[in-house]
């Protein structure tokens, strides 16, 4: 399958491929019958865009153009080590394996092909996680100091003192916030996709739908945060504001009323990181993830039982909560 017959239907452009004989399916071919077929109706959102760019980025150039009943185990065990020697981490690979099984078993059990050659792979050691980031209290401080008066300043806070996770964040919107019991109320989160579009998605399992107290000082600052955004935006500096009402009346917005990206949070933080150095104080660098990794830690040592940092965190089992 040539390179732009491909991208257009991952984007959709043509219509869906019809069953042909069994062993004219190329690799590129089935995943796209595969995810139509089998998952556009049954997963999410997000979870079809996280199909679509591991395949595109892992798959696609390296299995791409084989005939699917003419991929052997040996081939996919060449495209595990190539991996693991380009230093891919373990979870990237496990991703990799577990959406080439998903695909490889529906092509078995419909006799597309004979045999399944995911049965004899076996997965690579892989690049190992990296210890999480976690910020002391020292860093903590250094970090909030740091924002003061800044776009991030209020944001920040608000994910040390409630562990969110970034999209739950970026994609709460005030009506989710009661000021009367000072709780916060995680129904959705915000996504975008690869082409760059913004939208909301359900939270990733049944326990991240939860509601999370908030500090009274939290509060205190959301209800003068939120004056300040409702003025910007009745002075007509936030011009995107419309553009993305869609998304409802979102809690943290760009200066222009535009949603913030994951990467551009990470920029900004990574932009403040390096102020800190360059003032001669030694601070290692950090992503917006590190802030739920430490409300985390916050929490636990400050006497929080496991079970309820769990709860607040949304996480599916308490020792998830503990290997943080």
């Amino acid at each position: 399958m040539s390179t732009k017959r491909f991208t257009n239907l991952m984007q959709g452009k043509e219509a869906a491929i019809s069953i042909r004989k069994k062993t004219d399916f190329t690799v590129d071919e089935w995943y796209i019958y595969w995810r139509d077929n089998f998952k556009v109706s049954t997963v999410k959102r997000g979870t079809l865009d996280s199909y679509n760019s591991i395949f595109n980025l892992y798959m696609h150039p390296f299995l791409g153009h084989i005939v699917l009943s003419q991929v052997s185990s040996v081939e996919i065990q060449n495209f595990y080590n190539e991996l693991a020697r380009n230093d891919y981490s373990k979870a990237t690979i496990t991703l990799i394996h577990a959406l080439m099984t998903n695909m490889f078993r529906h092509a078995y059990r419909l006799e597309f092909i004979e045999k399944n050659p995911m049965e004899l792979v076996i997965l690579p050691r892989g690049r190992q996680k990296q210890e999480r980031r976690v910020l002391s209290r020292e860093e903590q401080e250094i970090l909030l100091h740091y924002l003061v008066g800044s776009e991030l300043e209020t944001l920040v806070l608000f994910a040390l003192s409630t562990g969110m996770r970034i999209g739950e964040i970026t994609g709460l919107t005030w009506d989710n916030i009661s000021f009367e019991k000072d709780e916060v109320y995680v129904r959705e989160i915000l996504k975008k996709d690869r082409a760059g579009n913004f939208y909301k998605d359900v939270p990733k399992t049944l326990k991240s739908i939860r509601t999370i107290p908030l500090l009274p000082k939290v509060s205190t600052r959301l209800a003068a945060y939120k004056k300040f955004q409702d003025k910007r935006q009745s002075t007509g500096r936030a011009t995107k504001a419309k553009e993305y009402k869609f998304l409802g009346k979102l809690v943290f917005s760009r200066p222009d009323g535009s949603p913030y990206s994951d990467l551009q949070l990470c920029r900004m933080l990574r932009r403040t990181v390096d102020e800190i150095n360059e003032d001669g104080i030694e601070f290692a660098p950090l992503t917006p993830h590190c802030l739920r990794h430490t409300f985390a830690t916050r929490a636990l040592e400050n006497g929080i039982p496991a079970k309820v940092v769990q709860e607040l965190l949304g996480h599916s089992s308490v020792t998830l909560t503990l290997d943080l």
